[in-house]
């Protein structure tokens, strides 16, 4: 039974998503509405052919005008976006249907029933306050016709006629009670399930801003704000790894040390900002200049260090010369109009056998630097 139920409620789902209409309530009725008439379509067809057989043709018929009706208004789901309209047609359907019912006289009075179902359907249909003045307006239907149709009182008495409109204000009440709790737990919960998507996204993007500043935090304490190279320390760390695997697997490498000429005398004597845009110039063009494998860094001041992986000392110092003479043609502007031009000196050791740890390399390099300084300046040693 569970089974039958979760399917007749995704075959009631297919029919719904057809509808044009995109508001949740509007949704949720018409979801209603589909339940009501397949439940009712079996009802109606075997009522039909009940009093066809019994010789009701006009409850029959008014049964099978409702019946079509019903199953039309389906097929109408997604062509109609004011979707409540069919339910106000379905609606004015079985009230006459069941008017007719109670006013018409024979010795079947038990059909009065039915019309239990019409404040139960209504409500659930329409809503707690809608649905509830529709069954109030109905039973003032009937009793009209208790009131104005003397024959009736053959049919039903007068203590009947009392105890039906007490039972069925009882039935209108009940659903109407159940039907305003069952709302009100609905918007309850879909103000919860809101609440909730709307702190999960909060939460998303919290997470979201904190991963991008945790990677701009990463970011700066493995930069050079002014160059935007490898700060010292991050280098240090990668050019560790470099060498324990260039180690490992017996691999060339090449620690280089770059140093400006006379940076000092640039910052005397044109400021620091002219030194700055020097600084940042040699950066720019390093970065171009070398594979993407290779590692450059700013260790500090006017000092840059470079990882040179895969080469061997002839290629290494080849591409360091060549690298030194690109620099020496750089012409950084400065006062407006006016362009510098600077030189480096640079220092290379290359790994060998009896180097075991970075700072022997950096060391040897380093040495080669002052070697270069010594010569003149503006080479490669």
């Amino acid at each position: 039974m569970l089974s039958l139920a979760k399917n007749m409620q995704h075959f009631v789902d297919l029919i719904v998503e057809k509808s044009p209409s995109f508001d949740e309530e509007e949704l949720s009725r018409l979801n209603h509405y589909v339940w009501i008439a397949f439940l009712m379509i079996p009802v109606s067809l075997f009522a039909c052919v009940y009093n066809a057989y019994s010789a009701n043709y006009i409850l029959a018929f008014l049964i099978m005008l409702f019946a079509s009706y019903t199953i039309g208004s389906l097929f109408l789901i997604s062509k109609i976006k004011k979707t409540y309209l069919l339910y106000h047609g379905a609606n004015f359907l079985y009230a006459i249907l069941m008017l007719y019912v109670v006013s018409h006289l024979d010795s079947e009075n038990s059909r009065i029933l039915w019309t239990y179902i019409y404040p139960i359907s209504v409500i659930f249909l329409f809503g707690n306050r809608l649905g509830f003045l529709y069954s109030c307006l109905f039973l003032g239907m009937i009793i009209g016709l208790f009131l104005f149709v003397p024959q009736i009182h053959i049919v039903y008495s007068i203590p009947f006629q009392i105890r039906f409109a007490i039972t069925y204000m009882i039935v209108a009440f009940i659903s109407s009670w159940v039907e305003y709790h069952r709302a009100r737990y609905q918007k309850e919960s879909q103000q919860t399930h809101y609440a909730l998507f709307l702190e999960q996204a909060l939460l998303k993007e919290e997470i979201e801003r904190r991963r991008v500043l945790e990677k701009e935090l990463q970011h700066l304490a493995q930069t050079d704000t002014l160059t935007l190279l490898y700060n010292r320390g991050y280098f240090l760390e990668l050019a560790e790894k470099e060498l324990q695997r260039a180690m490992r697997y017996d691999a060339s490498l090449c620690f280089a040390v770059l140093d400006i000429d006379n940076f000092k005398r640039i910052n005397d004597t044109l400021g620091h900002p002219v030194g700055d845009s020097v600084l940042q110039a040699l950066a720019q063009h390093c970065k171009h200049s070398l594979r993407e494998t290779d590692l450059i860094a700013r260790l500090g001041g006017e000092e840059f260090a470079l990882i040179l992986l895969h080469v061997n000392e002839e290629h290494a110092r080849a591409k360091m010369e060549k690298l030194k003479d690109e620099l020496s043609q750089l012409s950084v502007p400065y006062d407006g109009g006016l362009t510098l031009n600077f030189t480096v000196s640079i220092g290379l050791a290359m790994l060998n056998k009896r180097i075991k740890r970075l700072d022997e390399l950096y060391i040897q390099a380093d040495e080669k630097l002052y070697l270069a300084k010594n010569a003149g300046r503006n080479c490669v040693r």
